[in-house]
Parts: structure tokens; C-alpha cells; sequence
């Protein structure tokens, strides 16, 4: 029975003497040089030129996944640093997709606030 109570975790308890959180940052934050915010690039970026790098990154994708699977295929042990290289090539487009990705939910939500800003008034 003692062993089952010395392994149950007392809760943490946070106290705040009121002052700002070190670990969250407020708006005055985004105020600061050398802060990047995505919610600024969006409105610095074209949609459309956005979309079209989508589609460019896509392809491209769709060309390295064929690639791959017919490097597999051959069967050849040469090909395993080519494999590599291809694979690291898609791990950078798939972060590009993800950015875009974010950069068209953020384009989503401001314009989803902006139609309820509009049905308010």
C-alpha cells in the first residue's frame, strides 16, 4: 500500500504574483524587432502566388515519391544514397506545404473574423 501512494504525483500548483508569464507572449511581444509572426507574412503575401507554389510543390512531390519507388524497385544497394537525397528533398517540400498550410488557416480565421465583425455592426 505505501508503495502505491509513493508513486502518485502531487498536482503542481503555479502561483502568479500577477505579472506578466515568461512563458507566453502577449501582443506588446509582436511589437518587437526580430520577431516573426506568420499573421504579418500573410498579409505580405499574394494567395494566388501561394497557391501556385502549392501546386508546383505538389508536383514536385508526386515526381520524387515516383522516383523513390522505382529506385526501390531496381533493387540495386548503389541506390540507397540516391533514396536519401530524394527522401531529404521531400522532407523539405512537405515543410513547405505545412507553411502554406498555416499561412491559409490564418487567411481562413481573419477572414472568418472579418464577416463576423461585419454581421455585428
Amino acid at each position: 500500500m505505501s508503495s502505491d501512494s509513493s508513486k502518485k504525483r502531487k498536482p503542481k500548483v503555479i502561483r502568479t504574483d500577477g505579472g506578466p508569464q515568461e512563458g507566453k507572449r502577449g501582443k506588446a511581444d509582436a511589437d518587437q524587432v526580430g520577431y516573426y509572426s506568420e499573421e504579418c507574412e500573410v498579409d505580405l503575401r499574394d494567395p494566388i502566388k501561394d497557391y501556385e507554389l502549392y501546386r508546383e510543390t505538389c508536383q514536385e512531390l508526386q515526381r520524387l515519391m515516383a522516383e523513390i519507388q522505382e529506385l526501390k524497385s531496381r533493387g540495386i544497394k548503389d541506390n540507397a544514397s540516391e533514396i536519401d537525397e530524394r527522401r531529404i528533398q521531400s522532407c523539405v517540400h512537405f515543410m513547405t506545404l505545412k507553411k502554406l498550410n498555416r499561412l491559409a488557416h490564418i487567411r481562413l480565421k481573419k477572414g472568418r473574423d472579418q464577416t463576423h465583425e461585419v454581421q455585428l455592426v
